[in-house]
């Protein structure tokens, strides 16, 4: 049984806020009265001690002069028994000197048992007496040719001042009591009466409803102007409830609407397409048919989200939801599951082919272009199909298996369509398990560089090599890099894992420099996710410095098409990387879809051509003609060129024919770990030195 909790009443929270709030204002109106009290008697007090050190100068100079001690002694015993003074002391300059001292010095004190006492220079508990005394002033004695004599110190006590100022404090509290209280009690007389007492006969009208919950009596209206007005609004509130029950369910199915559908496209969203498709299930579960859902996720939709921004995404969204509906039946289900993926029910299948029609439809719907603010633009989908029974029971598992057919569609080149089968879901738990083993991977340092040469042909020396990322698992052994470097690409691990490969070679390569090696130039590839990173340079300099590289040891290798999807970012990042001494190739070039505009403004200062133009060499004409051309423009833009893939004589020979010297593949060595390197490099010297 849940309690409600115990809340106050607004009469004791305004006790609350009106106490504190009075004895506060009142205490400070009485504190700053006796702050006033205590700096007006402090001055009157000053006022009196000059006075007195006047009349005392002037009583005690002659005698001074007359050498009349016993006289002016005896004044000064007068003065602080007369007057309660804490002390006053004298200063005899011209008797000090016929004494052999400064100043003979004598005195009254008051002690703090209120008994006289002589004053006595070697007690220093007597001048500790001084120090504690509230006020003191000082008069110079001098004689009549105006030469100093001697000095009156007169030491106020705060004895009157304290007893005044307990008196006022005294007053004050009982002051401030009184009006408090007065206070107090006026306020909580006029809240009760002027507040509190409407608002309960509105809270006692509010109460009492009928069996829907509207009150049966109107609030009263009486009370101030504020009271009447929340009366007023809640009067007008029970009107305009009586006479709108209607619209009440009218928005009740509005907000149902809402939380059915997407607020974007309109269409149903991922929990009405669950219910359906929950329904739907039983019913051909009873009726003996066939349902098919069809997940359809569109191509490369993230690129028209981050080159032309998110309300051109919204304009492609909504566009695509109107081709789609066209694709479909009035009884078909349409959802917008998130982002750029939509689900479509299909209910009453009879054959696999009827689902087959639909989803050829929407790829052709899907595809022709689209007209955004004189834009054209061009998109595609991949759909994937799951079928009740074949492929699941519940409606849980015909998503998931039509997502898994989905992702198998973009795998074999987007723009098509995938029937679920068993060995989707297989693959779908192994890249599940892999990312995680990635993951621990990269904390683990299982990922390792090796090292591919780079060749000379033309003199036989070594130039540099590429740092390849290669992962040694524990229990797999070498996994290839096309198992992992694609997953680490769609998990956005790749900038964690090249950074990792980088810090790696880059130690190597400065060890083998230590050692008296000679490696050459360090080449590594880099991800476009990158240059979108105005920081990188920062981190890449840092990795230097950590590894005891140097800039012009390094080379970075991009990959042509990455650079197109922001060619202006990837340009800003490249030219600062440029400036700080490193080189920087253009990987696979001629496979990517770049301008020469842009090429022209790259910072590269190296081609390379691509192996799939190297492994037909010479035989194949196209690759000759590719491979020709690239080398043209590589001289007439005064670049390097380098052709990677090279795995034979044939193929070496011929790209030193065309003018292309620096080759790296097989033909020189396999992409090989740290230590085989050292062995290479030491044995590839011999040779060239023996050749």
């Amino acid at each position: 049984m849940h309690h409600q909790p115990v809340t106050p009443s607004i009469f004791i929270l305004l006790l609350c806020i009106i106490l504190p709030t009075v004895f506060i204002t009142v205490a400070s109106s009485a504190a700053v009265d006796y702050f006033i009290a205590k700096q007006r008697m402090s001055e009157e007090m000053q006022e009196r001690t000059t006075r007195k050190l006047d009349t005392l100068q002037q009583n005690i100079t002659g005698l001074m002069e007359a050498f009349a001690v016993n006289e002016y002694e005896k004044i000064l015993i007068n003065e602080v028994s007369l007057n309660a003074n804490c002390a006053v002391l004298v200063k005899d300059f011209k008797l000090g000197s016929i004494l052999g001292e400064a100043a003979y010095i004598s005195g009254q004190l008051r002690s703090e048992a209120n008994r006289l006492v002589t004053f006595e220079p070697d007690n220093p508990n007597h001048w500790k007496h001084l120090d504690n005394c509230y006020y003191s002033d000082s008069r110079d004695v001098l004689n009549a040719s105006g030469e100093l004599i001697g000095q009156i110190h007169l030491y106020a006590s705060s004895a009157e001042i304290d007893a005044k100022l307990n008196a006022i404090i005294r007053e004050s509290l009982i002051n401030t009591l009184i009006i408090c209280t007065l206070i107090v009690l006026i306020l909580l007389m006029m809240t009760r009466r002027f507040i509190l007492t409407p608002l309960n006969s509105i809270i006692t009208t509010i109460g009492n409803t009928d069996k829907s919950g509207i009150p049966t009596h109107m609030v009263p209206d009486r009370g101030p102007r504020e009271v009447r007005t929340l009366a007023h609004s809640i009067n007008t509130m029970i009107t305009s409830i009586r006479e709108s029950r209607l619209d009440l369910q009218a928005q009740k199915d509005a907000l149902d609407h809402m939380a059915h559908h997407d607020a974007l496209t309109g269409l149903a969203n991922r929990t009405l397409f669950n219910e359906r498709l929950t329904h739907a299930v039983v019913q051909a579960a009873r009726q003996r048919h066939k349902v098919a859902v069809l997940f359809v996720d569109l191509d490369h939709f993230k690129t028209i989200n981050d080159s032309l921004g998110h309300n051109t995404g919204d304009k492609v969204l909504n566009i695509i939801t109107n081709r789609l509906t066209r694709c479909l039946r009035a009884t078909d289900t349409l959802a917008r599951q998130s982002g750029d993926e939509f689900s479509i029910l299909l209910e009453g299948v009879d054959n696999v082919s009827q689902a087959t029609e639909v989803a050829q439809k929407v790829l052709h719907n899907i595809s022709r272009p689209l007209q955004i603010d004189q834009t054209e633009l061009y998109t595609s989908c991949s759909i994937g199909i799951s079928l009740f029974p074949d492929h699941g029971q519940t409606a849980n598992e015909l998503l998931m298996q039509a997502d898994a057919a989905m992702y198998q569609a973009k795998s074999e080149g987007r723009n098509t369509f995938q029937y679920f089968n068993t060995e989707l879901t297989q693959k779908a738990l192994d890249r599940l398990s892999l990312e995680a083993q990635l993951r621990s991977a990269l904390l683990n340092s299982e990922l390792i560089p090796f090292f591919q040469p780079q060749i000379d042909a033309a003199n036989g020396t070594i130039i540099g090599f590429e740092a390849l990322a290669r992962w040694q698992h524990p229990e797999q052994g070498m996994i290839p890099p096309a198992r992992f470097i694609p997953l680490a690409e769609a998990t956005g691990l790749i900038h964690q894992l090249d950074l990792e490969i980088i810090r790696q070679a880059m130690a190597q390569f400065a060890g083998w420099y230590r050692q008296g090696l000679n490696p050459g130039i360090l080449s590594v590839n880099l991800t476009v996710r990158h240059f979108q990173q105005l920081e990188f340079v920062d981190t890449l300099l840092e990795l230097i410095k950590e590894t005891g590289f140097r800039t012009e040891w390094l080379e970075i290798e991009v990959t042509e098409s990455q650079l197109m999807t922001k060619p202006e970012a990837a340009i800003q990042v490249l030219q600062q990387i440029h400036q700080t001494g490193i080189r920087i190739a253009l990987d696979d070039f001629g496979t990517g879809y770049s301008s020469l505009s842009y090429l022209k403004r790259l910072p590269v200062t190296k081609l390379k051509i691509d192996q799939s133009f190297v492994r037909d060499l010479p035989h194949d004409e196209e690759d000759i003609s590719i491979t020709c051309a690239v080398i043209a423009l590589a001289k007439s833009l005064g670049l390097e060129i380098i052709a990677e893939g090279a795995e034979t004589r044939e193929q070496v020979e011929f790209l030193l024919d065309q003018g292309c010297h620096q080759i790296q593949g097989y033909f020189y060595s396999r992409p090989l770990p740290a230590g085989e390197i050292e062995r290479f490099m030491l044995d590839y010297e011999g040779i060239a030195q023996g050749a």
